[in-house]
């Protein structure tokens, strides 16, 4: 099978970089994205605690202003 333009087909896998070979992505839960300290993780759990468990809807209260039969 050949490429649509001439010059696009990856080179053989043994001549590809890490990049191009997809090593790094293979692993993506590896990759040391999240913080490992038990701060960062205290410091989440705080604010995950200060949010409502039901948030009000933004337009909640203007809409009952206009139903609302006065």
């Amino acid at each position: 099978m050949s490429a649509p333009n001439p010059g696009r087909q990856s080179p053989e896998p043994e001549n590809q970089t890490e990049g191009q070979s997809g090593t790094v992505a293979s692993n993506p839960n590896e990759q040391g994205g999240a913080p490992t300290d038990s701060s960062a993780k205290e410091a989440s759990n705080e604010q995950k605690s200060k949010l409502p468990s039901n948030p009000e809807h933004i337009l909640a209260a203007s809409a009952e202003e206009k139903t609302s039969k006065k």
